[in-house]
């Protein structure tokens, strides 16, 4: 039951992608970032048009870095607790990627080079790390982690391809 509320609350995260504040004018993209808590930290770049980043942190000690180049790719990511890393970077048109992290020293990256590319990231626990690399189109991988100490290794080449990984206590 579990397994399938944080499925079901990962695809709810994407579809409120295009829900964001300030937009830059000129090109449209589009950056929304609330922050609580202290020593928080973000970087971001965005190349391109139709781009929308938010980033929400509450904790302290967390840091996000995303880097979007190409048109309408989206990023949301949703931190709390202390010590967390998420690190996103997208290069082409139309990829889409969510990152939740609740709790400690939690770590993840994810790079996606194509088109119509999506990525979820779900993180409860301590010390838990995935990294996940789709270089193609319409590839789909979600990585879920719950408890500690888990580490998940995902690459995806190629066209069509889904992955699930599930680790923890479920």
């Amino acid at each position: 039951m579990k397994t399938r509320f944080l499925i079901a609350s990962a695809l709810a995260a994407v579809s409120i992608l295009g829900t964001v504040g300030a937009a830059d004018a000129q090109s449209r993209n589009r950056v929304s970032v609330a922050q609580q808590g202290y020593q928080n930290d973000i970087a971001g770049r965005q190349t391109g048009h139709r781009q929308s980043m938010v980033i929400n942190q509450r904790g302290e000690r967390q840091y996000v870095t995303v880097i979007q180049d190409g048109a309408r790719n989206g990023t949301t990511v949703g931190q709390n607790g202390r010590y967390n890393e998420a690190h996103v970077d997208q290069f082409g048109r139309s990829n889409d990627a969510v990152v939740g992290q609740q709790g400690y020293n939690n770590y993840t990256r994810n790079i996606q080079t194509g088109n119509r590319n999506i990525v979820g990231v779900s993180q409860m626990g301590r010390n838990n790390t995935a990294v996940t690399d789709q270089y193609g189109s319409n590839n789909a991988a979600g990585v879920i982690q719950v408890g500690n100490g888990n580490s998940a290794n995902l690459r995806q080449t190629g066209s069509g391809n889904v992955t699930l990984i599930i680790q923890g206590d479920h």
